[in-house]
């Protein structure tokens, strides 16, 4: 009880304020947690029904929340209109997201679809670095 009330003191006026570092880490566990959920939907499993609809919305919830991996998924769901319509600019951009963020497979599509040999050839050094150094 002494607990609580010394908390509630400290709260001032009844409100806790999060720090921008907890928002942050709050976010990315629940980006996390949508790419986990989006994943078994997509996949399917013991006990969990492929849903492909599901699936891209919690992948695109992943993504929104700023995860490379999930947003390099939702490129590739949305150019192949897999639980969503096929829509190759929207794919065109989450890919570059997740490739702007270090992303080794983001990197590597990109590399693969530039017509510059020279600037594909720098993705592909930077996906090879992004590997070595996760």
């Amino acid at each position: 009880m002494k607990v609580l009330v010394l908390v509630l003191a400290l709260a001032g006026a009844g409100v806790v304020q999060a720090t921008p570092a907890q928002v942050q880490s709050t976010v990315a566990v629940q980006a996390r947690d949508g790419y986990k959920l989006g994943l078994m939907y997509r996949n399917g499993g013991p006990g969990v029904a492929v849903d492909a609809g599901l699936a891209a919305h919690w992948i695109g919830v992943a993504a929104r929340g700023g995860l490379p991996e999930a947003m390099f998924t939702l490129a590739n769901m949305l150019a192949a209109g897999e639980g969503v319509k096929a829509d190759a600019g929207a794919a065109r951009r989450w890919l570059e997201e997740a490739a702007a963020l270090g992303y080794p497979a983001a990197l590597q599509e990109v590399a693969m679809r530039e017509p510059d040999p020279r600037q594909a050839e720098l993705l592909m050094r930077q996906a090879a670095h992004a590997l070595q150094h996760p």
